[in-house]
């Protein structure tokens, strides 16, 4: 009775905001409720809740999934009490969250290059790449580096395409990535405007840009979670990844617990497992914290570093003047 008493009053509190609710899932029978809200998608978390259950039996977790967006609005909002763990994969939305004062310090002692002011721990890892339909594009398997890409796109023999790529105006995700371009490429406007010369139309989320290129009616999504992608091969003959060799952008996905909530021993327990040997077997491979190490095609792994700096491209000047820019290249109807 206490925890149905308790999803009501959570769902009524996001309501009472115009929050979004993407997905509400339980996992376990146990009476200890242990409440979180996460952008991943179910099924990608669901393997770890189910080994964390599996060894504490008295536990049950109620997992909210919800945008990157909601998920910063719900916590300046104020939380329930009832909400025990926030995960997601904005990172720099993470950050001001702790930096501003929402988190408590965790139990354990994590490492300082997992972890920010042991408030805020890396959890998973999604490393970015871009993918392209070989019917559409043929000869982009040979590029190696975004430069490259420019070129081919550049090119009087290449046809004219459609191509998509996360609309920053509407996907933290794709906020944080264009503003990492930017510090990693000082030709990243350059590429946008080949891209946009291209018939750009920019997206919301990754498994749609990846719908769009299967079907043809995009040839190329730049920067698109590979997660999303690995999964779709094997039904998708002309589905094709391009690992850029000058970098590889990767997302940490990352935890904190509420300053106010009610069960932080709870959470302390399931965050000390997602990082356990067991939990990290449970999450697929392509987003396990050691893939950074893993030797694969392309350049290295560049893992979006857990720094106060990621909060400086959220200043209203900053997005302000990344948005003129933005607008002045893309056209967005």
């Amino acid at each position: 009775m206490r925890s149905l008493v308790c999803c009501v009053l959570i769902l009524l509190s996001f309501q009472s905001y115009s929050l979004e609710i993407e997905g509400e899932f339980f996992v376990g029978q146990g009476t200890d409720e242990l409440t979180l809200i996460g952008t991943s998608d179910f099924s990608r978390v669901q393997p770890v809740f189910a080994g964390f259950v599996a060894v504490n039996q008295s536990v049950r977790i109620h997992y909210l999934q919800m945008s990157s967006r909601e998920i910063d609005a719900a916590v300046r909002s104020g939380l329930s009490p009832n909400i025990d763990l926030v995960m997601s994969s904005a990172v720099d939305l993470q950050v001001r969250l702790v930096n501003d004062g929402y988190a408590q310090p965790f139990d354990a002692r994590f490492d300082q290059q997992m972890s920010w002011r042991n408030e805020l721990v890396q959890v998973a890892i999604e490393p970015v790449v871009t993918i392209f339909n070989r019917s559409s594009l043929p000869h982009l398997g040979a590029v190696k580096t975004r430069r490259e890409l420019a070129l081919v796109l550049d090119s009087k023999e290449e046809k004219r395409v459609s191509i998509t790529m996360y609309n920053p105006a509407v996907s933290g995700v794709g906020y944080l990535l264009s503003r990492q371009d930017l510090i990693q490429d000082e030709h990243f406007w350059q590429l946008l405007e080949k891209l946009e010369r291209h018939n750009l139309k920019p997206n919301c989320c990754s498994g749609d840009m990846i719908d769009q290129v299967i079907s043809g009616q995009s040839a190329l999504a730049y920067n698109v979670l590979e997660s999303y992608v690995l999964p779709r091969l094997e039904n998708a003959p002309l589905l094709d990844i391009l690992r850029f060799e000058d970098y590889q952008l990767a997302i940490p996905r990352t935890a904190f617990v509420p300053k106010q909530a009610n069960d932080s021993d709870l959470a302390n327990r399931l965050v000390n497992y997602f990082v356990s040997n067991d939990g990290q077997s449970r999450l697929v491979p392509s987003v396990r914290l050691d893939i950074v190490q893993s030797n694969r095609r392309g350049g290295p792994i560049k893992p979006i570093r857990i720094t106060p700096a990621l909060i400086v491209h959220l200043d209203e000047t900053n997005r302000r003047r990344f948005f003129n820019r933005w607008n002045d290249v893309v056209n967005v109807p």
